[in-house]
């Protein structure tokens, strides 16, 4: 079957096998791959979006470097996310870009971009002030954390070369202190995809996961064709290699701990990484989406070793026993039984996997089950999470979608480029609908998306998403709600039209309730990163771990959001601290962000605006 590669290689051989195989091998379920003919279509408000991003300023626009020469490179770049930079209480922007390479001389030096979030609906362009330009660096990916505990949030960059820490001054600017820290990276160029701030050895101080994917050099590039077509190759031809573990000093400085933490696996392709506590013992695992090779689960002991629990905890392989070509990944509780699930977006016609956890460390792959396989199949996902896009209590899901051969449809005409992303509404029984073609316009748009990153941004109790595309301008999806039919039943409500949503007595448009929870550790690190909440209504509880680091080369909103469905309140916010200590706030009104300090309990309060 592989002899189809012709030349030197097949860009994605098992593309091309699937594509050959028998068509009455998919018969069954490739006229499902768009939206399922039988989703009830009783009265359910669907979450809107719009894409903001021009009205607001944001003119960047994304550059790869294309000049037809197949850089490996060029297909999986670059990604974005979320840092409020200034200390101001809004999300700011920052956006990679890549640079120039072999073949390519840009009209002027290229570089990331980072927007100041104005309060107002509008960003302002402030990266020359900044001093995050990154210019030089092809850039990849970010983490965004408070590394060095002083009450501003730092940010690392990781490149195809040079990796960049930046250090927030505390004045609106940045310090390259990248060799100061000790991060220069072992040998250059690397080519590091995401990245994660994490305290994995609960000293107080945020350590940093960072994936690397494959050995690459322009020098070296393989040239891949099929039927005589040059195209991108895929990442089976190059070696993998090993992820890097930095522990952070609590001088400002790391120590590169690979080896000795147990997770310089050279097997694997990293691209997307997420921790959490998936076992439930106070310590945090990783979660790695590798690129056809198996994924990985690094269980923390607890003594600054991992072990790689993927194969035992049934997350390693897809149901066929096949390595799938894991994308962008994270944790979750879709289901509310109190332990995070795992979603990985895939290579097209693999399913995107979601992985249900037992709650003993296994997980079961209830991808088809739970109704996100057929219609994921011929996408290509990218960034990806679980989200309360509606507030009715249960985590829906988004991906980010876009192709990474740019002439695909040559070889296989059903499937594109650039492509639509998509939206899968938590139907509350384990089982999601695709409602992406009700979610609004920027659903409808085909372009070849990277990065997604998630976060209030207009700070009104929603889950806003900022979306990369490959040689084009970002998205900006502005939540708005689900309109003024009501919600349908949350937490121990019911649906209907206004029913019961937060506001629903005032007059406007009825939203559930939501809740925003920011951490502050005292002796855990400033963030809380790794801090579990719970916010308990009646008999329900909902969980979220504090973090900045999952989907796909992306930094997120640093606060957990909850939606509280047809409730108004929560009976109790319950954070346990990855140090061991726990605060319990009782009685909270929604409606609100809140930020509870380690020992004190809440300690601000901001009402969110009503729609």
């Amino acid at each position: 079957m592989h002899a189809i590669c012709r030349v030197s290689a097949s860009p994605r051989p098992r593309v091309a096998v699937l594509v050959l195989l028998p068509l009455v091998l998919f018969s069954p379920i490739l006229p499902s791959c768009g939206r399922p003919a039988n989703e009830p279509e009783a009265v359910r408000p669907v979450v809107q979006f719009t894409d903001i991003a021009p009205s607001a300023g944001i003119s960047f626009r994304h550059t790869n470097g294309k000049t037809g020469r197949y850089y490996f490179v060029e297909t999986v770049a670059s990604g974005g996310g979320f840092i409020d930079y200034d200390g101001d209480g809004d999300l700011d922007i920052y956006l990679l870009n890549g640079t120039a390479i072999p073949g390519f001389e840009p009209d002027r030096p290229l570089s990331s971009a980072l927007y100041r979030n104005e309060s107002d609906g509008s960003f302002t362009d402030v990266t020359d002030q900044a001093g995050v330009g990154n210019e030089g660096g092809y850039g990849m990916g970010m983490a965004v954390a408070d590394y060095d505990n002083d009450g501003d949030d730092d940010l690392f960059v990781t490149n195809y070369g040079e990796n960049v820490l930046y250090r927030n001054r505390g004045d609106g600017t940045f310090r390259d202190v990248t060799g100061q820290a000790g991060l220069s990276v072992p040998r250059n160029p690397t080519f590091s995809t995401s990245a994660a701030f994490l305290d994995y050895d609960r000293d107080g101080h945020l350590d940093l996961y960072v994936c690397v994917y494959v050995e690459f050099d322009f020098e070296a590039n393989r040239r891949c064709s099929r039927d005589g077509i040059q195209s991108y190759c895929g990442p089976d031809i190059y070696e993998g290699v090993a992820d890097l573990l930095y522990r952070n000093n609590g001088d400002g400085t790391f120590s590169d701990v690979s080896v000795a933490a147990g997770i310089a696996n050279p097997d694997g392709k990293g691209l997307g990484v997420v921790g959490g506590d998936y076992d439930g013992d106070g310590w945090t695992d990783v979660f790695v989406a590798n690129d056809l090779t198996p994924d990985f689960l690094y269980r923390n002991n607890g003594d600054g070793t991992f072990t790689d629990q993927a194969l035992l905890a049934g997350v390693a392989y897809g149901e066929d026993g096949v390595a799938r070509a894991g994308m962008g990944v994270d944790f979750g509780d879709y289901d509310r039984n109190g332990s995070p699930d795992i979603y990985v977006t895939n290579f097209s016609l693999e399913p995107n996997s979601l992985h249900r956890n037992n709650g003993n460390g296994t997980f079961t792959e209830t991808t088809f089950g739970a109704g996100v396989g057929n219609p994921t199949l011929l996408f290509l996902g990218f960034g990806t999470a679980f989200g309360d896009f509606d507030h009715d209590g249960w985590l829906d899901i988004f991906a980010a979608n876009g192709h990474v051969i740019d002439n695909i449809s040559l070889f296989d005409p059903t499937i594109t480029y650039a492509q639509t992303n998509q939206l899968f509404r938590n139907e509350g029984d384990g089982r999601f609908t695709d409602v992406s073609d009700r979610a609004g316009a920027p659903f409808q748009v085909e372009r070849v998306h990277r990065g997604a990153a998630f976060g209030d941004v207009d700070n009104d109790g929603d889950v806003d998403i900022l979306v990369t595309t490959v040689n084009d301008v970002p998205l900006l999806l502005r939540n708005d709600g689900a309109g003024g039919q009501g919600a349908r039943g949350g937490i121990g409500g019911s649906g209907g039209n206004g029913g019961g949503g937060y506001g629903a007595a005032g007059g406007g448009p009825a939203d559930p309730a939501s809740l925003l929870v920011e951490t502050e550790g005292v002796r855990s690190n400033r963030n809380g990163i790794g801090a579990r909440v719970t916010v308990v209504t009646d008999a329900v509880r909902q969980t979220r771990e504090i973090r900045s680091a999952y989907s796909y080369l992306a930094a997120n909103d640093l606060r957990a959001h909850f939606g509280l469905g047809a409730h108004t309140g929560a009976d109790s916010v319950i954070v346990d601290w990855p140090g061991g200590t726990r605060d319990v706030v009782t009685g909270v009104e929604g409606g609100q962000w809140i930020t509870i300090r380690e020992g004190e309990g809440i300690v601000s309060r901001t009402p969110l605006p009503r729609r």
